[in-house]
């Protein structure tokens, strides 16, 4: 499995060409969440002061996402912005801040980011969220935020994330325990379906 990365983590990254050029930073994701995959990333310009580029980069131009940048074959690559952001798929990627429930009707807690895989999948693996009581026992002054797979996302709007309620035994309270806990996960779903 590729780096995990946070979405968040994903704004200001420099958008460069394969030839070292520098053209953009990402300003926002784009994602279908039902899908479970970046469909493309709006952009600014490099400079501190400036502003959104009426261009974007829709996933299919992407060579690879990485840590440090998205990498890219050349400036060609970049679309009208219509293009990469429909107004359908950006609906239904509003996820942040809405409620987390298992499809066993359990509330266990509210999306705080999106984890993607780096490199070439453009794949949604889970979300980071603060745990609910019925997740995380302790006190509720401490809002504990953890990692939970996104398995196959049931249904997604801007008020409710729902996911199979075995999710939620693969949490982790960091990002590099939650790729052993996706690996987990995964194979312990391909192991139910055979």
């Amino acid at each position: 499995m590729n780096e995990l990365m946070a979405a968040r983590s994903l704004t200001t990254l420099p958008v460069v060409t394969l030839d070292g050029e520098a053209v953009a930073q990402v300003k926002d994701t784009v994602f279908d969440a039902a899908a479970g995959r970046i469909t493309g990333f709006t952009l600014s310009g490099r400079s501190l002061l400036s502003g959104p580029l009426k261009r974007s980069l829709p996933w299919s131009g992407v060579h690879a996402l990485g840590p440090q940048a998205v990498m890219i074959r050349d400036a060609l690559a970049l679309r009208d912005t219509s293009v990469v952001v429909a107004r359908r798929e950006a609906q239904q990627g509003r996820v942040l801040h809405a409620k987390v429930l298992t499809d066993e009707g359990t509330e266990v807690g509210t999306v705080l980011d999106v984890i993607v895989e780096g490199g070439t999948s453009g794949r949604v693996v889970g979300f980071r969220i603060a745990a609910g009581k019925a997740l995380v026992q302790g006190s509720r002054r401490r809002r504990h935020r953890v990692y939970v797979p996104r398995g196959e996302t049931l249904a997604v709007s801007g008020r409710a994330l729902v996911i199979p309620a075995d999710a939620t035994r693969y949490v982790a309270d960091d990002l590099p325990a939650f790729a052993t806990r996706v690996g987990a996960f995964r194979a312990g779903r391909e192991g139910t379906a055979s």
